[in-house]
């Protein structure tokens, strides 16, 4: 019967019941905010000083980017590392990966 009444107290107090859990959430501290620069993450045009927001698919990430001469990489900004963007031959900047912050 010690057992029982054992088994149910730490049921209880871990959340064992199958309902939602009192516990908090930890939130993740926050990256620096995005201002709508190129190469940061976006999900609208509207976010963008440029007006330009794309999805690159096969990269799986959509930036803010810019217009550029295809295959000349020398029109595009530098990205976060530290090299051109790509321009695609869509005349689209991709950078190899988005900059640090959070939409």
């Amino acid at each position: 019967m010690t057992r029982l009444a054992l088994v149910v107290v730490l049921v209880a107090a871990c959340g064992g019941g199958g309902g939602s859990s009192d516990v908090p959430a930890i939130d993740a501290p926050a990256g620096p905010k995005c201002t709508g620069a190129v190469f940061d993450v976006c999900t609208a045009n509207a976010e963008c000083m440029s007006n330009n927001c794309h999805l690159f698919r096969m990269a799986g990430f959509s930036v803010c980017t810019a217009a550029c001469t295809p295959g000349d990489n020398t029109t595009c900004p530098v990205d976060s590392t530290g090299v051109n963007g790509f321009c695609n031959n869509m005349g689209i900047c991709k950078p190899a990966a988005p900059n640090d912050c959070s939409p």
